[in-house]
């Protein structure tokens, strides 16, 4: 079975929802017909020159990264006089779809920084700051009470109901429902024209907006009245939560330098990595956020940790964790982040394989670590 641009896109959407993006953030198919059809898809985490000279090497028809084609700038003109010009020639000439996910692989729950937790060893693991929470809303049902099995199961089957690790989760009251049916109704219980006395079920329970929609049409469905009468509420309480960073605790405490050494040892990291704090002081709580994220450096003190764990750190971000009282390690933008493609690529292969899809996909042999030390 053959794939197009569009099935990748909705294949990622389902890993790395947009809704969870930071507003300023570019994630997405940025270039490609989404109808064009998909032989081969080179994974990679930053949509370089090599990369995309890669891509037309091997006869890539996509090119799926972590980072933005289109970053963070806005593009007033294409044109082949600047490096991002010539890059979107070179994909457009080559019918070559570039599709990326930044900030909403960084967020969601298996994303590039549970990856990151997982390759340290950290358990206990929990969201460093909270950047997304889902909207529920309350929906009540007036239900007779022959088939309240019926439309309770019906609705939660469809996403309604759900609380933490429960399922089926309603309330329900008896009490009296009224209606005069009027001419043309052809009403499950009672006459036209008759006013009628019936025992109902006040059925109520939550649902994320979402899926609100869905859980109305297939109440209705199971529901026996001709008009059926049910109320939705928004509620102040937050469904599924999501969030940068991550924080949690190593298996043994470690004294800083030998941490240093695993985190090497971990990321293949070759280069030195630049430390903050004392190399003797003990280590046993980790806050992290791989990429950029030195701004969540306070919120991992606050909830305890003695090391955090990030890239691209300045010189005066190194004095105010000293004065923090808080142990750094910068393990660079790229070594943080790499990590997350051999695990795209392995979703890839597991949902081609899965659906039947043609398709081939290939990691990318670029290494794109802009620094080195001598």
């Amino acid at each position: 079975m053959f794939v197009t641009v569009k099935d990748i896109v909705a294949f990622m959407e389902g890993i790395a929802p947009g809704k969870l993006a930071e507003s300023w953030d570019n994630t997405g198919l940025a270039i490609g017909d989404p109808n064009q059809q998909v032989k081969k898809v080179l994974v990679a985490l930053d949509p370089l020159d090599s990369v995309i000279d890669e891509a037309i090497e091997i006869d890539a028809d996509m090119i799926l990264t972590h980072h933005p084609m289109l970053l963070f700038k806005k593009i007033n003109s294409i044109t082949k006089n600047d490096a991002l010009g010539r890059r979107i020639y070179k994909l457009i000439e080559n019918k070559i779809a570039a599709l990326s996910a930044h900030t909403n692989l960084d967020i969601v729950k298996g994303g590039i920084n549970d990856v990151l937790a997982e390759l340290i060893g950290l358990s206990n693991v929990e969201v460093l700051e909270e950047t997304w929470a889902e909207e529920l809303r309350k929906i009540i049902a007036y239900v007779p009470e022959s088939h309240l099995d019926r439309v309770r199961d019906t609705m939660c089957a469809a996403g309604a109901g759900h609380i933490g690790n429960y399922s089926h989760c309603t309330f329900q009251t008896m009490g009296e429902g009224t209606f005069l049916p009027l001419g043309g109704t052809a009403p499950y219980i009672g006459k036209e024209g008759v006013l009628e006395k019936t025992a109902e079920v006040r059925l109520e329970t939550i649902a994320p907006i979402g899926k609100m929609p869905n859980i109305v049409d297939a109440m209705k469905a199971a529901h026996p009245y001709e008009e059926v009468a049910y109320d939705i509420y928004p509620v102040e309480q937050k469904g599924k939560k999501e969030g940068i960073g991550r924080i949690g605790d190593l298996p043994q405490p470690m004294i800083f330098s030998d941490f240093a050494l695993l985190l090497k040892e971990k990321l293949g990291l070759d280069e030195i990595i630049r430390l903050v704090g004392d190399p003797n002081e003990q280590i046993t709580r980790v806050g992290l956020c791989a990429g950029s994220g030195v701004e969540y450096m306070s919120a991992a003190k606050k909830q305890g940790a003695d090391v955090y764990l990030t890239g691209d750190l300045k010189y005066h971000e190194a004095q105010r964790a000293l004065e923090m009282g808080i142990c750094v390690g910068d393990i660079t933008h790229y070594a943080s982040e790499v990590i997350i493609v051999p695990v795209l690529v392995e979703a890839l292969r597991k949902e081609a394989k899965e659906t039947g899809w043609e398709l081939e996909v290939v990691t990318s042999k670029v290494n794109g670590q802009t620094f080195w030390t001598i």
